[in-house]
């Protein structure tokens, strides 16, 4: 099974992926797997930080102590980072007119906007790019 694996992210414990639109999180030292929620047209990117994942897709999901919680505020989450133990960052569709970048507070799960995302407004689809 882990070999279907799509990987989004891995820590020294666990590997965070998808098979067909369910979210899987493999604990590696007990050779076990769950899934813990999905996303329609599977998530685009994902972050273990500490004992959260947190998954980006057409919406957002938080995962910690098997408790899920759904944003569905922000949408089309193409990327993340991490800032801190604390604070992701992520990336709203660059190429659509929501463009924007969202910090995101593991403590109280609130994102709120930080910036528009200008930079590949009206220029053709890339794979790579920065933000």
């Amino acid at each position: 099974m882990i070999n279907d694996l799509k990987i989004l992210d891995e820590s020294p414990e666990y590997t965070l992926g998808y098979m067909d639109e369910d979210i899987i999180l493999f604990n590696k030292g007990e050779n076990t797997a769950i899934c813990i929620g999905d996303i329609y047209g599977n998530p685009y990117c994902g972050l273990i930080v500490n004992k959260v994942c947190i998954i980006g897709g057409n919406h957002l999901l938080i995962w910690e102590n098997h408790q899920i919680t759904k944003l569905d505020m922000v949408s089309v989450i193409v990327q993340m980072r991490i800032i801190n133990d604390d604070v992701i960052e992520f990336l709203i569709d660059p190429w659509s007119k929501h463009a924007s970048v969202w910090e995101l507070n593991l403590k109280n799960r609130i994102p709120y906007k930080i910036s528009d995302f200008e930079s590949l407004k009206n220029m053709p689809y890339t794979e790579e790019y920065i933000w």
